[in-house]
């Protein structure tokens, strides 16, 4: 992990992103860091003290046994918010998050911005918005009963804020399934008129959908 000293751009990709409408709070201490592909970003033992707004790059979530066995999770698809949780409950997490290729973050140092933070109502709300994604993921989209089109039709809706799967690679571990599996629902999806194929890999939840 480094950090980036680029002002010009910090302040660019706060606009860009869209991450300062995260945010009533001005004068917040934002800053820029980059972690390298392979690398752990928090773990068991290890949490986040940043709020990390994902802005190129990604990451997967994933569990270890005991054996030492690789439990797959999830993993981030478009742009990814860290750091909820252990704003509402430091100490945490369960699980190993680690960066997919080399990533670019926007952070948000917790507790030197706490005292703001919980004052700020946008923010707070954003928060609620990501806990919810969380709960959605890990209940509706990564239960086993649901069949994967339920699952990718739950998360385009419900989750994915641009209504986009980004990638088949990526969709792999989010909905718990096979390449052959997955192919098969999103080619019946398109030809059912649910889904539209935006390039190869790409493909967009079609309007009523939702």
């Amino acid at each position: 992990m480094k950090y980036i000293h680029d002002e010009k751009l910090l302040e660019r990709l706060l606009i860009q992103e869209g991450i300062i409408e995260h945010f009533e709070t001005s004068g917040l201490d934002f800053r820029l860091v980059e972690y390298e592909k392979g690398e752990l970003i928090c773990a068991p033992g290890r949490p986040l003290e940043d709020i990390l707004f994902t802005v190129r790059g990604t990451v997967q979530v994933y569990g270890l046994r005991e054996d030492g066995k690789w439990l797959p999770v999830s993993q981030g698809m478009g742009r990814t918010a860290m750091g909820a949780i252990e704003f509402v409950q430091p100490g945490l997490p369960v699980f190993y998050t680690e960066a997919v290729e080399d990533l670019l973050c926007v952070s948000l140092p917790i507790e030197r911005n706490r005292e703001a933070l919980e004052r700020d109502c946008v923010f707070l709300m954003y928060l609620l918005k990501c806990i919810n994604s969380m709960v959605v993921t890990y209940t509706l989209i990564g239960h086993r009963e649901h069949s994967v089109e339920e699952r990718v039709l739950t998360f385009l809706r419900d989750v994915q804020p641009d209504h986009t799967l980004h990638s088949i690679n990526q969709g792999l571990l989010q909905f718990h399934c096979s390449r052959r599996q997955l192919q098969r629902v999103v080619k019946r999806l398109c030809d059912e008129g649910k889904l539209k194929k935006l390039k190869k890999g790409v493909y967009v939840l079609e309007e009523g959908q939702g």
